[in-house]
């Protein structure tokens, strides 16, 4: 499983790029906003080809729909829009120990980390977090940029 934050969540660049490069069938995309609202799912929907499974939950809902996918031999990229959605899905038991970030919108007060990915101070924390429990991070927009790598530590 590709586990990948994106605040754009499903598009071209997730479509066109990863889904082929990490052999993917499924996309798990965890977004409260997004399990809530059947008419931006439907419009996602649009832009992935009817062989890839697509699933929207809630953050609540993401562990028990992880489990099912990985059960059922489905080779997922689960996709989040924020550090710290992804650092509750961790905490909740999501299995993944390297984390790929594509793309964070620039805001007042966040700092540039590549030319799609701006950190803010709570980006920061979270980065930190996961670097205290095992988790690697790794900015990178396609699976063919070299990517900065922020390497877990030793605990």
């Amino acid at each position: 499983m590709l586990a990948r934050i994106d605040c754009r969540l499903i598009h071209g660049q997730v479509v066109e790029t990863w889904v082929p490069h990490t052999s993917a069938d499924s996309l798990i995309v965890v977004n409260d906003d997004l399990a809530g609202n059947p008419f931006l799912r439907s419009v996602m929907e649009l832009a992935v080809t009817p062989a890839i499974r697509v699933r929207f939950c809630r953050l609540d809902e993401a562990i028990p729909v992880l489990a099912d996918a990985d059960r059922n031999g489905k080779r997922s990229i689960l996709l989040v829009a924020s550090t710290g959605d992804a650092v509750a899905l961790r905490k909740a038991g999501a299995g993944f120990n390297l984390l790929n970030i594509g793309n964070l919108h620039y805001a007042a007060g966040k700092v540039e980390i590549s030319p799609s990915v701006f950190f803010s101070p709570e980006d920061f924390e979270a980065l930190g977090w996961f670097r205290s429990h095992g988790v690697t991070v790794l900015v990178q927009g396609t699976p063919f940029d070299a990517g900065t790598s922020f390497d877990a530590e030793k605990e």
